[in-house]
Protein backbone atom coordinates (compact mmCIF):
# COMPACT_ATOMS: atom_id res chain seq x y z
CA UNK A 1 0.00 0.00 0.00
CA UNK A 2 1.16 3.29 -0.86
CA UNK A 3 0.14 6.21 1.12
CA UNK A 4 0.57 10.02 0.06
CA UNK A 5 1.92 12.16 3.07
CA UNK A 6 0.41 15.73 3.24
CA UNK A 7 3.57 17.49 1.91
CA UNK A 8 3.03 15.19 -1.53
CA UNK A 9 5.92 12.04 -1.03
CA UNK A 10 4.56 9.10 -0.80
CA UNK A 11 5.66 6.00 1.59
CA UNK A 12 5.01 2.95 0.83
CA UNK A 13 3.36 0.23 3.52
CA UNK A 14 4.98 -2.68 3.87
CA UNK A 15 2.26 -5.36 3.51
CA UNK A 16 4.11 -7.59 2.05
CA UNK A 17 17.72 -14.32 5.68
CA UNK A 18 21.44 -17.55 6.33
CA UNK A 19 21.86 -14.30 4.18
CA UNK A 20 22.17 -11.65 6.30
CA UNK A 21 20.26 -8.00 5.45
CA UNK A 22 22.15 -4.77 6.50
CA UNK A 23 23.73 -6.46 9.75
CA UNK A 24 20.77 -8.23 10.60
CA UNK A 25 22.26 -11.73 12.18
CA UNK A 26 20.30 -15.11 12.14
CA UNK A 27 21.36 -18.21 13.23
CA UNK A 28 22.12 -21.37 10.66
CA UNK A 29 18.72 -23.28 10.75
CA UNK A 30 18.31 -27.44 11.63
CA UNK A 31 18.03 -29.57 9.10
CA UNK A 32 14.72 -30.37 10.69
CA UNK A 33 13.49 -26.46 11.00
CA UNK A 34 14.11 -26.49 6.82
CA UNK A 35 11.33 -29.48 6.72
CA UNK A 36 9.16 -27.20 8.61
CA UNK A 37 9.53 -24.15 6.76
CA UNK A 38 9.41 -25.74 3.36
CA UNK A 39 5.64 -27.06 4.61
CA UNK A 40 3.52 -23.81 4.62
CA UNK A 41 5.43 -22.67 1.89
CA UNK A 42 5.24 -25.37 -1.04
CA UNK A 43 1.88 -23.06 -2.75
CA UNK A 44 4.30 -19.46 -2.85
CA UNK A 45 6.53 -18.31 -5.15
CA UNK A 46 10.23 -18.03 -4.25
CA UNK A 47 9.39 -14.47 -4.78
CA UNK A 48 6.36 -14.46 -2.41
CA UNK A 49 8.39 -16.25 0.62
CA UNK A 50 11.26 -13.60 0.20
CA UNK A 51 8.63 -10.62 0.57
CA UNK A 52 7.66 -12.87 3.75
CA UNK A 53 11.00 -13.02 4.94
CA UNK A 54 11.86 -9.12 4.22
CA UNK A 55 8.81 -8.56 5.97
CA UNK A 56 10.20 -10.02 9.03
CA UNK A 57 13.30 -8.53 8.98
CA UNK A 58 11.71 -5.24 8.46
CA UNK A 59 9.23 -5.69 11.16
CA UNK A 60 11.16 -6.55 14.24
CA UNK A 61 13.03 -3.48 13.33
CA UNK A 62 10.84 -0.52 13.66
CA UNK A 63 8.08 -2.87 15.19
CA UNK A 64 8.28 -2.65 19.00
CA UNK A 65 8.51 -5.56 20.73
CA UNK A 66 8.20 -8.00 17.68
CA UNK A 67 10.63 -10.56 17.64
CA UNK A 68 11.01 -13.83 14.50
CA UNK A 69 10.42 -16.95 15.45
CA UNK A 70 12.76 -20.20 14.45
CA UNK A 71 10.37 -20.28 10.78
CA UNK A 72 12.64 -17.53 9.45
CA UNK A 73 16.36 -18.78 9.39
CA UNK A 74 15.62 -21.64 7.51
CA UNK A 75 13.68 -19.74 4.67
CA UNK A 76 17.16 -18.76 2.66
CA UNK A 77 17.76 -22.29 2.31
CA UNK A 78 15.01 -23.19 0.12
CA UNK A 79 16.00 -22.15 -2.97
CA UNK A 80 18.91 -21.89 -5.21
CA UNK A 81 19.83 -20.63 -8.94
CA UNK A 82 17.09 -17.88 -10.20
CA UNK A 83 15.15 -19.01 -7.64
CA UNK A 84 17.53 -17.84 -4.77
CA UNK A 85 17.89 -14.67 -6.62
CA UNK A 86 14.62 -13.76 -7.14
CA UNK A 87 13.77 -14.53 -3.17
CA UNK A 88 17.01 -12.31 -2.37
CA UNK A 89 16.11 -9.77 -4.67
CA UNK A 90 12.57 -9.34 -3.16
CA UNK A 91 13.42 -10.24 0.02
CA UNK A 92 15.94 -6.91 0.20
CA UNK A 93 13.45 -4.75 -1.68
CA UNK A 94 11.23 -5.43 1.27
CA UNK A 95 13.70 -4.42 3.96
CA UNK A 96 14.59 -1.88 2.65
CA UNK A 97 11.12 -0.22 2.45
CA UNK A 98 10.75 -1.36 6.07
CA UNK A 99 14.55 0.43 7.09
CA UNK A 100 12.60 3.68 5.28
CA UNK A 101 10.08 3.19 7.55
CA UNK A 102 12.32 4.30 10.15
CA UNK A 103 13.56 7.59 9.13
CA UNK A 104 10.36 8.75 8.29
CA UNK A 105 9.97 10.66 11.55
CA UNK A 106 12.64 13.53 9.90
CA UNK A 107 9.37 14.17 7.23
CA UNK A 108 7.32 17.30 8.35
CA UNK A 109 4.68 15.44 9.59
CA UNK A 110 5.66 12.86 12.08
CA UNK A 111 2.00 11.83 13.16
CA UNK A 112 1.53 10.41 9.83
CA UNK A 113 4.60 8.99 10.12
CA UNK A 114 3.82 7.22 13.08
CA UNK A 115 0.22 6.17 11.24
CA UNK A 116 2.27 4.29 8.44
CA UNK A 117 4.62 2.39 11.00
CA UNK A 118 1.85 1.30 12.74
CA UNK A 119 -0.61 0.38 10.06
CA UNK A 120 2.63 -1.66 8.52
CA UNK A 121 3.57 -2.81 11.95
CA UNK A 122 -0.14 -4.45 12.23
CA UNK A 123 -0.26 -5.90 9.01
CA UNK A 124 2.93 -7.60 9.76
CA UNK A 125 1.41 -9.64 12.68
CA UNK A 126 -1.98 -10.18 10.49
CA UNK A 127 -0.13 -11.84 7.60
CA UNK A 128 3.00 -13.38 9.23
CA UNK A 129 1.95 -12.79 13.08
CA UNK A 130 0.91 -16.68 14.77
CA UNK A 131 -2.27 -16.76 13.02
CA UNK A 132 -0.96 -15.00 9.88
CA UNK A 133 -3.17 -15.23 6.47
CA UNK A 134 -0.33 -15.50 4.42
CA UNK A 135 2.76 -16.88 6.04
CA UNK A 136 2.08 -17.32 9.68
CA UNK A 137 4.01 -17.94 12.37
CA UNK A 138 7.26 -16.13 11.26
CA UNK A 139 6.89 -13.13 13.95
CA UNK A 140 5.61 -12.70 17.25
CA UNK A 141 3.65 -9.94 18.64
CA UNK A 142 4.69 -8.14 21.68
CA UNK A 143 4.28 -9.46 24.39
Amino acid sequence: MVRTMRDGSLFLIVATLPFALAGTVIAQPAADDKETARLPIEQLTPYDVGSRYGQALGAIEICHGVGTTAKVPPLNTLYNGADLKSFKAQATKIYDAWIKLKQCSLVDQPSECKVIVDESCAAAISEIGPSGTVLPGLVEPPH
